[in-house]
Order: C-alpha cells, then structure tokens, then sequence
C-alpha cells in the first residue's frame, strides 16, 4: 500500500508524502486531544484490483501475501473499526496480509 512498482514513481512519492503528512498531524494534534491514524490496506478485492486480470493476480500478488488471496473489503473496514473503537490507538497499522513485511 506504500510501496510503488515499476513505473509507479508518482504513487511511491504521493504515498510516501501522505505518510509524512500523517507523522506531522499526529504530532500536532496530539496536544489537542486529537488522535490520527493512518490505515495502509494491501491488494483489496476490488473492481480496480480485479482489473489488474485474474492472472497478474494470482503470479504477482497472491504468492507475496500470507493470507495467499486478496484482502476482502470487511476486513479493511474491521481494521478501521479497531483503530475508532480503541482510544489508545494511534499511529499505522498495516492492513496488508504481510505484503509490507519489516526489513
């Protein structure tokens, strides 16, 4: 969800800029009694990522994530719902099936 592949240096840079942006409202707002998070989803079964065809798919994404399929859109959203639910909650959390694993 951070990452850019070949020819994506456009998104690389917006991501990473987005991810800076966040680290800097979080600073910010935290003196105000405001939390922001950042939610990074992996490849989500959606019509965008389903456009990529069934065989991109399967060769090139599916192989690279633990969960071995596409992350469903509910589980996005059940990402989501942790992060409002629980007020000590802040920061990123990577909702990627390990497609972003540590170095």
């Amino acid at each position: 969800s951070s990452q850019g592949n070949r020819g994506q240096i456009s998104y690389a840079s917006t991501k990473a800029g987005l991810e800076g942006a966040a680290a800097t409202i979080m600073k910010e707002a935290m003196f105000h009694g405001v939390r922001c998070s950042v939610i990074h989803p992996g490849f989500t079964d959606t019509p965008m990522v389903r456009a990529m065809g069934s065989d991109y798919v399967a060769k090139n994404i599916l192989p690279y994530t633990q969960l071995g399929r596409l992350i469903r859109p509910d589980e996005i959203a059940d990402a989501i719902c942790f992060m409002l639910a629980n007020s000590a909650v802040s920061g990123e959390l990577w909702v990627d099936a390990g497609w972003h694993a540590p170095a």
